[in-house]
């Protein structure tokens, strides 16, 4: 009897001790993390190129094939939320571009001027790893981007065009994604420097054409990267034949307060 109750009271000493033990390894795991997590914030500038059909010439442009645009530098700001080797990201880019030159080359001193802008928020993640005994921490992502685009246009001396006169393009909204691949570089306490390089597919959802029958100008006046369904080879009013991707790559620093 008396070995019984010794017996009851080393399994009670076994429970008790057992439950601080995974209580103390909860409360350190708990620490770990806290400690691994991370929020950094901060401004971004970089150098946007149009890709795909967001590139071209201002003859691309007039004829309907491409957007004709050059590049520009573009400004923004980005946090992150790091817990080991994800973070959870959030940021938003402006860039404005445009491109002056020749409309159509058939008409002697035809020029048009044009200039596009993209404001883009961006939703994604990103997985890093670190190199042990380095400030260094290489990463890949991958974003949903959200975009609005707007812009203008001025033709001079070209007949097909009859309005000559500097014209809005409508406002339109975009859904896509983005790629990237970059590095962090811890340059004290609370600074990183982040440098990427970003693929970003502006149009990859929601491709339409939004002009209306008559003059040629109504290809212009809105995005239109859907195909126009009145498009013939041989209507000057109908020019743009197919669809037509945006399309940016991107080279930015970002300048990052840990807080």
């Amino acid at each position: 009897m008396v070995i019984f109750e010794k017996l009851i009271k080393q399994m009670k000493i076994i429970k008790r001790t057992v439950f601080f033990a995974i209580l103390l390894a909860a409360i350190i795991n708990t620490n770990t993390s806290f400690s691994q997590l991370r929020l950094l914030i901060g401004p971004v500038i970089g150098y946007t190129s149009p890709s795909g059909d967001y590139g071209g010439s201002t003859t691309d442009f007039y004829s309907g094939i491409k957007y004709g645009l050059g590049a520009s530098v573009n400004y923004g700001a980005e946090a992150k939320l790091t817990l080991g080797p994800l973070n959870g990201k959030l940021s938003i880019s402006y860039v404005s571009m445009s491109n002056s030159g020749t409309a159509n080359s058939n008409q002697p001193n035809s020029t048009v001027d044009v200039k596009n802008s993209i404001f883009t928020v961006g939703i994604g993640t990103e997985f890093g790893f670190a190199i042990p005994f380095s400030p260094v921490r290489p990463y890949a992502g991958v974003d949903f981007l959200i975009s609005t685009i707007n812009g203008s246009f001025q033709f001079q001396n070209t007949p097909t065009v009859s309005n000559q006169n500097s014209n809005d393009v409508k406002s339109a909204s975009r859904t896509g994604l983005g790629f990237n691949l970059g590095a962090e570089y811890k340059a004290g306490k609370t600074i990183t420097l982040d440098f990427s390089l970003h693929y970003n597919m502006i149009n990859l959802f929601g491709k339409k054409y939004d002009g209306v029958e008559g003059n040629r100008i109504n290809a212009y006046t809105s995005l239109n990267d859907g195909t126009d369904n009145l498009y013939d080879a041989g209507n000057v009013n109908h020019p743009i034949g197919s669809n037509r991707s945006i399309a940016v790559i991107q080279i930015q620093l970002g300048i990052l307060f840990g807080l």
